[in-house]
């Protein structure tokens, strides 16, 4: 593995660039080289923890059925790239089955005119002990 810093993967030309709700786009793209050739790799083990939230913030959503964690985003947020916030917000509600939520649960939930802000602050702040706050 790499010593190197890493740098998010918009500031790498050759790769594509990820659309501002993409999960991966919080983590720093990191190179290893095998055999002579250079593969970027996202180091899976960083922690990403929302900390706690102002109620002004925060929204509620009740899950009529049984849903995977992306249809929810999808209902809430009108695309399926959100279902992080969701989940992070919410960790203690998952057991079992990881990404699915029951029905008659009750989620908080980011407003919806918030997200923006959120994934630019959590990509713009700097890392503390392998977290983005």
């Amino acid at each position: 593995m790499s010593d190197q810093i890493g740098k998010y993967q918009n500031q790498i030309p050759s790769l594509l660039t990820l659309d501002i709700k993409s999960y991966e786009r919080i983590f720093k793209v990191y190179y290893d080289s095998i055999n002579g050739k250079e593969f970027p790799y996202y180091n899976i083990l960083k922690k990403i923890e929302i900390p706690e939230l102002d109620s002004s913030v925060i929204e509620f959503h009740d899950v009529q059925i049984r849903q995977p964690l992306t249809t929810v985003s999808f209902d809430i947020y009108g695309d399926i790239r959100s279902w992080w916030i969701i989940y992070l917000l919410n960790k203690d509600k998952f057991t079992g089955v990881p990404f699915w939520v029951e029905g008659g649960t009750q989620l908080k939930v980011l407003k919806t005119e918030l997200r923006t802000l959120l994934y630019l602050d959590i990509t713009q702040n700097t890392i503390f002990g392998g977290r983005h706050f």
